[in-house]
């Protein structure tokens, strides 16, 4: 990742004007860092030599990984134990080889003196930014233990959704993957041994049975680009989805396919309800937790909406009324969250919703489950149906002209 400079602009607690050079990876992250310091920036714009050093790609550090360290380091820190001795400890403790990584250099940065927001954002890249605010909040309210309890707790929800949605379809998937390769095995050693058949009794052959002849034959002699081309796909796809037009799309399909449409739009909501939620108990202020959870929503489309939700924030407005056009947050979510704005209960009114939301994705991915089986013993009863059909029409013409 590349570090740049940030000429700044700012003000001490004590109303002084300061300016300096900052280094960080982001914008974002320069201001996060100003923020840990006690400034109030008033300017910042990237310097023109701005880039600083290149470091080696590392990518993100596994949610997993990330509620174990969270809750180990809560415990530690709950027992008393120093915080450079517990990031020792931990360090050894770990398996992951990035997340060895990052603890080390978050070690090195405070025995030079940083705070501990300061060494875990040399790595915000590997990071979500969820983490390294609340490790602000932590620093500057002195909970360092509860936030990071309450860090573990967001990450091993969203352990638990996943496996969920993993192990409800596990199922499928193995009953696709096995019904597509016994058609495969159909189709390059089973009907050709058909075709002879047909070619000696010089049989009339029906249209399915032509058509079934003709996928064998492609399966038979481009088995080799077909795989290649989906291997190809399945790369390219890596890199497509980035373009913002194709993830919007992909969202927006996400959220309104029959079945999966229900489920991918309880997780967004649960997902912005505890993390929202979250924030606002950490005592993080509302307009930098929309930001965050904007960051970390996981949908393009509601990440824009929340941002529209941001900006009404901004010039005094309320956060409900950005959402009454929404195409992901129903009128219900609108209503509680204007009534928790208006008693000052919004944390209470959060946390219920995400505990409801959490409750229909259980729900509903049950219920896709239950279709899908059904469903997928159909198609496949229909494919190898289809074949058997195609082979045995020839057969029985013969068998009539005799």
């Amino acid at each position: 990742m590349v570090e740049f400079s940030f000429h700044y602009q700012a003000r001490n607690l004590d109303g002084e004007a300061v300016s300096g050079r900052v280094e960080a990876e982001t914008r974002q992250a320069a201001l996060g860092l100003l923020r840990s310091r006690n400034l109030f920036v008033v300017k910042i714009s990237q310097a023109r030599a701005g880039k600083r050093r290149l470091s080696v790609p590392r990518g993100r550090v596994r949610v997993k990984e990330l509620a174990i360290f969270c809750r180990q380091f809560a415990v530690m820190n709950a027992a008393g134990i120093h915080l450079l001795q517990s990031l020792h400890d931990l360090r050894e403790q770990t398996t992951d080889r990035l997340l060895q990584k990052i603890i080390s250099e978050a070690v090195v940065s405070l025995e030079k003196g940083k705070s501990l927001t300061e060494a875990f954002m040399i790595n915000s890249g590997s990071l979500p930014p969820i983490m390294i605010n609340m490790l602000m909040a932590a620093e500057a309210s002195g909970s360092l233990d509860l936030t990071l309890q309450r860090l573990a707790e967001n990450f091993e929800k969203e352990m638990q959704v996943r496996g969920k949605i993993q192990s409800a379809l596990a199922y499928p998937v193995l009953v696709a993957v096995v019904a597509l390769m016994a058609v495969a095995v159909l189709l390059i050693y089973v009907v050709p041994i058909f075709v002879d058949v047909f070619d000696q009794v010089g049989a009339s052959l029906p249209a399915a049975t032509r058509l079934l002849l003709v996928l064998s034959s492609i399966l038979r002699h481009y088995s080799h680009l077909i795989v290649l081309s989906f291997a190809l796909l399945f790369v390219a796809m890596k890199y497509i989805q980035k373009i913002r037009i194709v993830f919007t799309m992909r969202d927006m399909l996400l959220l309104r396919l029959p079945g999966v449409g229900s489920i991918a739009t309880g997780v967004t909501i649960s997902r912005f309800a505890h993390t929202l939620s979250m924030l606002l108990h950490s005592g993080i202020p509302l307009l930098e937790s929309l930001d965050i959870v904007e960051k970390v929503i996981g949908n393009s489309i509601a990440a824009s909406e929340i941002a529209e939700a941001r900006r009404q924030v901004e010039v005094g407005e309320s956060i409900a009324p950005a959402f009454l056009k929404s195409r992901v947050f129903p009128r219900m979510v609108t209503s509680m969250i204007a009534v928790g704005e208006e008693s000052g209960a919004l944390v209470d009114i959060l946390d219920k919703l995400g505990s409801y939301y959490d409750q229909d994705v259980d729900f509903g991915i049950t219920r896709l489950a239950s279709l899908l089986e059904p469903v997928l013993i159909t198609v496949v009863g229909l494919m190898v149906g289809f074949i058997a059909l195609s082979i045995y029409l020839p057969l029985f013409g013969l068998s009539g002209s005799l």
